[in-house]
């Protein structure tokens, strides 16, 4: 099989830094030869790293961006996935895998050096609430900021200014998603090898994609990544059923986005949004489909944004704390 990166480079025959028509050019050139390539290829021929001896945590589940924000908004269980709106809906080699394609282009390319075992990865995130953040009186803006040490055993949070540190642990941490480096770095780099192993592992069956969808998410948001392993993602996400894009960008955090989601509970949709133009990783964010009541009588209408979350920065340093 033709390597992709060799592809790019086949197609950007500029000189660096490439114009943006050469750009152009060359995701038009490597989409071309993505559908030759991959189409043809049998699924034996295509490399698989061993998957890490860790399981997911008993009764731990995966939620979207309005559970997390903050660790304190439930907004339901995770349902089985709905059935995609009728616009720019998942098929092979259509809108939604051209973009993961495009997006894992880009992840490939992005510098990065991996970590020594004594530094960590920083990532700040911008966080914007809706109406059951306001329900419950909690903040509807709110920056995090969090490091995790390279080699798993230690992490630390800003919390109201003050830097918390973690006690060290002789283990890795056995979550779902994984938030360790070398577990994240030991994924599997075949994109549907790690999407059946997301599927078999998922506490809500193997039949249901909400799961590993919102984990994928997750990893892509709240991690710094080697970059085959960013692609891998992207391209693991391009395989799920139900997944749609929008047909134009929207507005997130200020600037315009593509939306790529997925609905879940027949209610809402959890966004992964990149850059129009770049299709870098942005952040992600929750969109009401339909008018909605939860339990505890908070009244959500269709086209509430109920939860944004920004990626800010996702860096390598060298001590908690440090921000670059």
């Amino acid at each position: 099989m033709i390597d992709d990166i060799t592809a790019l480079r086949e197609g950007w025959s500029e000189v660096e830094p490439p114009s943006p028509d050469a750009q152009d050019r060359a995701r038009a050139a490597l989409l071309a030869r993505i559908t030759e390539t991959r189409a043809t290829v049998p699924q034996e021929r295509r490399s698989v790293r061993r998957v890490p001896g860790w399981a997911w945590r008993s009764g731990v589940a995966v939620l979207g961006a309005a559970a997390l924000a903050a660790g304190v908004v439930a907004v339901g269980g995770l349902g089985p996935a709905s059935p995609p709106a009728p616009q720019a809906p998942f098929e092979a080699g259509g809108p939604v895998a051209q973009t993961f394609e495009l997006a894992a282009v880009h992840a490939e390319t992005e510098p990065f050096a991996p970590p020594r075992p004594d530094q960590w990865t920083y990532v700040e995130l911008r966080i914007v609430r809706g109406k059951l953040a306001e329900d419950k009186g909690q903040a509807t803006r709110e920056t995090t900021r969090s490091w995790q040490r390279a080699d798993g055993r230690q992490s630390a949070v800003q919390i109201d200014g003050k830097l918390e540190v973690s006690t060290e642990s002789s283990d890795l941490p056995q979550v779902m998603p994984p938030q360790d480096y070398p577990t994240l770095a030991g994924l599997p780099t075949d994109p549907r090898a790690l999407l059946d192993w997301l599927r078999a592992g998922s506490p809500s069956g193997k039949g249901d994609d909400g799961a590993p969808y919102l984990a994928i998410e997750s990893m892509l948001r709240d991690n710094v990544l080697p970059p085959g392993v960013k692609a891998t993602l992207l391209r693991a996400l391009a395989l799920i059923p139900g997944v749609i894009r929008s047909g134009e960008p929207v507005d997130f955090d200020g600037r315009p986005a593509i939306a790529v989601g997925m609905v879940l509970d027949g209610w809402r949709r959890e966004d992964i949004l990149l850059d129009p133009t770049t299709h870098e990783f942005l952040g992600s964010r929750t969109v009401v489909v339909e008018d909605h009541t939860t339990p505890e009588g908070v009244t959500l209408k269709k086209g509430d944004v109920e939860v944004e979350l920004v990626r800010v920065a996702g860096k390598v340093v060298d001590a908690p704390g440090r921000t670059g």
